[in-house]
């Protein structure tokens, strides 16, 4: 779904080539599938595999699972909805990507902007990566961890490393 934009400026090229400038006139009228519904709060971010663990995704037909939950620190009258932490939580975003490297589009929708009245100031974000567990019920990568204001996180291009768990790599932490 979202992964296909990956691939979508090469269908659209290709179509061009085909059938001419009448069809590049009508899909540039196309709104952008992850585009659509955006927030303001969406952003990108590139996935990349060790070499081990994209042979055992792989070989294993593993995939990742994106979970994208957003947070704030409660105003006055958000700390009747303050967690056990003191943070308000807006909601979460889970979506399966191919177990390869790529680029991940997060897009915020499912936060209301009546929650936002909850926080002070931006939301922030904190985005974990994980095996989907199809191949075992254990979850095999480790990867670094994007957690900071929205802003931040869209502020430069981010690259989120995945390694096998015991590969003698560490993980880092964005942004």
């Amino acid at each position: 779904m979202t992964w296909n934009r990956f691939t979508e400026p090469r269908a659209h090229l290709r179509a061009i080539r085909r059938h001419g400038p009448l069809l590049a006139v009508a899909l540039s009228l196309l709104p952008a599938d992850a585009g659509a519904h955006d927030s303001g709060l969406a952003f990108d971010f590139t996935i990349a595999l060790s070499e081990k663990a994209a042979e055992t995704l792989g070989a294993a037909h593993e995939t990742i699972t994106v979970l994208a939950s957003y947070y704030g620190t409660p105003t006055q009258e958000g700390e009747a909805h303050a967690n056990e932490l003191g943070m308000v939580d807006l909601d979460t975003e889970t979506f399966e990507l191919p177990g390869q490297p790529g680029v991940a589009h997060v897009t915020g929708k499912n936060v209301k902007g009546a929650d936002l009245s909850w926080i002070k100031g931006r939301p922030s974000v904190n985005v974990n990566l994980f095996t989907s567990r199809k191949s075992s019920d254990l979850n095999l990568i480790d990867c670094d961890l994007i957690d900071g204001e929205v802003t931040k996180v869209q502020a430069k291009p981010i690259t989120v490393n995945c390694f096998l768990i015991g590969e003698p790599l560490e993980s880092k932490t964005f942004p």
